[in-house]
């Protein structure tokens, strides 16, 4: 059964805009039973100003493997952070519950934090976003790897294990807020790999002993890519549950995928 993190709100969306799955955590946002709502209009649980405008955001996917972000919309009485995707023919909702206001500059701060790095060699570079990354988000650790998943540079602080020896490579995003975290089952008849590019589902046993045995609670990793190929992946690790604001993740994301053409650049092989 698929099943996704308790922070977050999965949906699952035909090109009707009827609800074909949804997670049972739905009741969220106000007095519903997500049982009943499958097969309903989306409006009947978001009102039809917030289709609308996830609409119009939607139309911005480019292909299979894009994302598009809304950060900040009510949803009822409820600040969301949206991530949407393509599945098959339909499409693929995250409304997780926002932690922070909107960031006033969301662009200055990557290029700013882009400026800041200086030099020419790209395992030094890749050292000095690292630690901008940590100050970025709060994480206690940030790892780069390349896309064999071996370590290029990694800077945190508190008693995490190191992960160089034991490296992950991931093809999409992959948040973990809280590893202990009661799973929330996902309800209705999709198919289990419609639910593939979802951010938050909830860690299977086997990654939950993992990070136990790294002393991680709450994670992230993203796949960089140049010009669309896959390059590196990013991680991060902290000791106690945590959830990054998804406008500052993507400020995170950007700034690293801005940090990998420059070390290119500068000669690093991938």
């Amino acid at each position: 059964m698929v099943a996704i993190q308790p922070c977050a709100l999965l949906l699952l969306i035909g090109p009707d805009w009827r609800i074909e799955a949804i997670s049972a955590n739905a009741a969220m946002l106000g007095d519903h039973r997500p049982s009943e709502l499958i097969g309903q209009p989306l409006a009947d649980l978001i009102g039809g100003q917030s289709v609308h405008s996830l609409r119009n955001r939607i139309a911005w996917l480019a292909d299979g493997e894009s994302d598009v972000f809304e950060f900040g919309p009510q949803w009822g009485d409820v600040s969301l952070d949206i991530r949407a995707s393509q599945a098959g023919g339909s499409y693929l909702i995250e409304a997780e519950l926002a932690v922070e206001a909107r960031l006033p500059d969301a662009i200055g701060m990557v290029r700013s934090m882009s400026d800041r790095l200086g030099g020419d060699d790209p395992r030094s570079l890749a050292g000095q976003a690292m630690r901008q990354m940590c100050t970025l988000t709060g994480f206690d650790r940030f790892i780069l790897c390349d896309r064999r998943g071996q370590v290029i540079a990694e800077d945190g602080r508190g008693k995490l294990s190191t992960v160089s020896e034991h490296p992950e490579i991931t093809t999409g995003v992959h948040l973990i807020a809280d590893r202990d975290a009661e799973a929330v089952p996902v309800l209705g008849d999709a198919p289990t790999n419609a639910f593939d590019r979802a951010a938050y589902l909830a860690p299977s046993d086997g990654e939950r002993d993992r990070l136990t045995e790294l002393a991680v609670a709450s994670s992230m990793s993203a796949p960089l890519r140049i010009d669309g190929e896959r390059v590196g992946v990013l991680h991060a690790h902290h000791g106690t549950p945590r959830r990054c604001g998804a406008e500052r993740r993507s400020v995170a994301h950007l700034f690293a995928e801005r940090l990998v053409a420059r070390m290119a650049r500068c000669g690093w092989q991938p």
